[in-house]
């Protein structure tokens, strides 16, 4: 077996499809490249595909990942080319590297703690400093507690934890179009969501775009980017 990490972005319409369908479009992707992929055994084999964290629907991105197996040893190259030839417009291949198997590497979901976000909040003259004022002031609070809805019902959860990084711009003044970047934690740690802070600003703003602009590893300070822990 040989096995490869891909970047790839996910963009325009297609930041709409949800990740089961992501899956089933890259599982067609490798089909039409002609990539030789790797199946698991069993009654019901499928494409040895892991990929990153999902990413949520109508957010898009630059910057997500997926682990793959092959049964022929490719350059990488020649599989991004051959990728991108049967990817659909708004899904991209951008970077491709095997993986050393003689490493214990782990997983992506594994690795995966942090990632940024970029929203584009559309407020009012009246509410834009209020907001800015409020967004401001996240950092500085020694908890921030919201509400959580699941299946099982609701539950209060202390995000502040979560959260490492919060800037806030304003990126069009006469519209009163404000940038929200904010880092936060991902996987098994935690995971900070976007609507977590959009969907408790007590100012009525409209959410223009979510992308989520970045994915890495951080332990002890120290940032490492995906595609070199292979």
């Amino acid at each position: 077996m040989y096995e490869y990490r891909l970047r790839f972005s996910k963009e325009k319409s297609l930041k709409f499809l949800s990740h089961l369908e992501l899956i089933r479009t890259m599982e067609r992707a490798f089909r039409r490249a002609q990539l030789p992929l790797a199946y698991s055994e069993g009654f019901h084999p499928h494409p040895k595909l892991s990929f990153g964290p999902a990413l949520a629907v109508g957010i898009c991105s630059n910057d997500e990942y997926l682990d793959f197996q092959l049964l022929k040893d490719i350059e990488p190259e020649e599989i991004k080319m051959d990728l991108n030839r049967s990817l659909p417009e708004g899904i991209q291949a951008i970077a491709i590297v095997r993986i050393n198997t003689q490493h214990h590497v782990k997983p992506l979901n594994a690795i995966i703690n942090r990632a940024i976000y970029a929203i584009h909040l559309k407020t009012t003259p009246e509410e834009c400093s209020k907001v800015i004022e409020w967004l401001n002031q996240l950092m500085n609070l020694p908890e921030f507690v919201i509400t959580r809805y699941s299946k099982d019902g609701q539950k209060l959860v202390n995000i502040r934890p979560w959260l490492h990084n919060l800037t806030i711009e304003v990126i069009d003044a006469q519209k009163f179009i404000l940038e929200l970047r904010f880092t936060g934690e991902i996987g098994s740690g935690g995971n900070l969501r976007p609507e977590d802070i959009t969907s408790n600003i007590p100012h009525p703003v409209e959410i223009m775009s979510v992308a989520r602009i970045s994915l890495w590893h951080e332990e002890k300070g120290l940032i490492t980017r995906p595609l070199d822990l292979c």
